[in-house]
This record gives C-alpha cells, structure tokens and sequence, in this order.
C-alpha cells in the first residue's frame, strides 16, 4: 500500500530512470484525494504497485526515441486517470473517492498496465506501446456525481522499435488504422472527432498476436458504450503485416481463381452449422459473403484449420459472444494460390 505513480510520473518528466526505493512513498504524506485514494484502498494500491513495476519493465531496452514516446503517454495517462473517475472530469483538490470512483481507479490502473505489458519482444522483434488518453463530462448527465457523468475514450497500439525502413512502413499502417479504428483519436483540434462525444466510452487496441521474421498478426478489439444502455458492444479483429513487403496481407496472398469465395462461404455456413447449431440466427447467409472473404476476419494460426472470426450479435444472440468457425486447410486446398504456404505459416 505504500507505492505510488506520481513518483513515476515525477521521475519520468525529469528524464531520470526510477530508483528501485524511489518506487514508494510514506503515505502519511498523501495530501491529494488522489494521492490518498491510493494509499486508503487495498485493491487501488495492489493495482498502483503492479502498474510501478510493469511501467519499470516496459521501459527496458527501449531506444530513446520509444522511450520518450512511452514516457509522454504515461504523464498524458495520469493526467486522464485524475480527471477520468472525478465529476465533471475534473482532478479532485479536495474531498474523498467513494466506493464507485475508488473501483474506476483500479479499472484504470489495470488498464493501463495492460497496456504496458505489450511493449515486449515478440519473434525476435521490440514492440512498445502507443496510447492516446481523454475524459470529458457528459452533458446530458443529469447528476455529476453519476456513475456515468463522466466520459472516457482510451487508445492503444503497438509500434517497432526499430529505423529501417520495413519497421517504419509498418509503424505509419499501423498508426494510421488505429487512428481509424478510434475515428481519428488524438488527430488535429479536439473538439472534433472522439475527443468531443461526451456520451459514451470507448477502448479500442491494437496488440501483437504474433510475429516472425517477415510477418506480424495483430489482435484487433473495440469497445463502445453508450451511456444508458443496456450493455456495451464490442468486436475482435486481426491484422495480418508482411514486413518483407512492406504492406497487409490481402485475400489474393492466400486463394486464387474464381470459386474460392463461394466455396468458403459454403464452408463456413457448414462449420459454423456444425459447431454452434442450435445457438445460431442464419435465416439468410448472404450477407456473410462479405465478411468471410476479409482478412481481418482470418485466424492463421492454426496449422490445421482457418478460423473465421464473428462479431456479437453476427450469427448469434449477444450473449453467445463472438464465435469462430473452422474450416480445415484440406477442404479449402483447391482454391489456395501457389504461394499460400508463404502467406498462411
């Protein structure tokens, strides 16, 4: 209970590395709503050390151009985290935390270790991660002290740390589509876009799935939450990058000729009917040409089987979840291009 991220922080904007007992505090000393939130609440403060420790680990062995990246979202983080579960988005000077406020610091916390921990080595390659962070009250929020006065919109993707010219290719995609996927969070005036939707709350990552000399696959995931509502809905995406060639996987790497969209249509109807029968909404089928076809909607990382993703609400109730659906590379070997094997392993 005793360590606390405005250490980090402090340390952090004067560019030095933290000390290992620099790490904690005498909480006798907290003297902000924030500062005491954490030293008066077990979870928060479990929460608060594993982000002190997981922010010590994500910093290692970075270059100092993804150093600085990462030091500057974990101030613009802190600034969001004091204004995020505060009324009217606002860091509290005086007064105390209730009960609810305590619980969206500790989601906060956590979130952002989260986050951290994709800056990581994967198939040899240094990620980091990226982050772009607002809160802004609600304006239709009747009370604010409501539980959702406050709205709060989150931003993660992963880069290389690396200057030649593939990693570079691969950061400015990269950046580009999680710019999109948060409709354009963090891009130009703020009052635009995301930034300026006082109704809802959104997180939205791209993280490394995996990856090898010439290839990255990425998980893709949204969440969106319009206050009020019954429940929130979200998705799971992947993004498939050849490093080697410098741009996405397209459909084309993988099938070829004129049949293979029907025939994985038909496939995937069959799969989908074989492992989630009862539990499917397939009336018509049509609309899954689309879908089945696109990339992002692939899972390769079954030797045996390509594992097609669905959405909530997609062939099934929301409560089924997102369900795949597997069709063996052997029923679909009629239609793979020539190259397929280079693209699929």
């Amino acid at each position: 209970m005793f360590r606390h991220v405005f250490l980090l922080a402090l340390c952090m904007m004067a560019g030095m590395s933290l000390p290992t007992a620099a790490a904690s505090f005498d909480c006798s000393k907290a003297s902000t709503p924030f500062e005491r939130a954490i030293c008066d609440d077990t979870a928060l403060s479990m929460a608060d050390e594993r982000l002190a420790a997981t922010y010590q680990t994500a910093i290692g062995g970075l270059s100092d151009t993804a150093l600085a990246a990462v030091r500057g979202d974990q101030r613009n983080w802190l600034d969001y985290a004091q204004r995020a579960c505060a009324p009217e988005a606002k860091p509290m000077s005086s007064g105390k935390y209730n009960e609810d406020r305590t619980r969206c610091l500790v989601s906060l916390f956590n979130g952002r270790s989260t986050v951290l921990e994709s800056s990581r080595m994967v198939g040899g390659k240094r990620f980091y991660p990226r982050a772009a962070y607002f809160a802004l009250p609600d304006p239709d929020a009747e009370d604010p002290d409501s539980y959702w006065a406050v709205a709060t919109h989150e931003l993660s993707y992963v880069q290389l740390d690396a200057d030649d010219d593939a990693a570079k290719a691969f950061n400015a995609y990269i950046e580009e589509q999680a710019q999109a996927l948060s409709g354009g969070m963090g891009e130009g005036d703020e009052s635009d876009g995301v930034e300026a939707d006082g109704s809802s709350d959104t997180i939205n990552s791209v993280r490394v799935k995996e990856a090898d000399y010439n290839s990255v696959t990425l998980d893709v995931s949204t969440y969106w939450y319009g206050h009020g509502a019954a429940h929130g809905n979200w998705t799971v995406d992947y993004m498939h990058y050849r490093l080697d060639e410098k741009r996405p996987l397209v459909a084309e790497d993988i099938f070829a000729g004129k049949r293979w969209k029907t025939a994985l249509l038909d496939l995937t109807v069959e799969a989908l009917q074989a492992e989630h029968g009862e539990e499917l909404m397939l009336d018509d089928t049509s609309f899954l040409a689309e879908v089945v076809t696109d990339p992002d909607r692939w899972d390769l990382s079954d030797p045996y089987s390509l594992i097609l993703q669905f959405q909530p609400y997609e062939v099934s109730y929301y409560a089924y979840g997102a369900p795949t659906a597997r069709v063996p590379w052997t029923k679909l070997q009629d239609y793979l291009a020539e190259d397929a094997d280079t693209y699929r392993n």
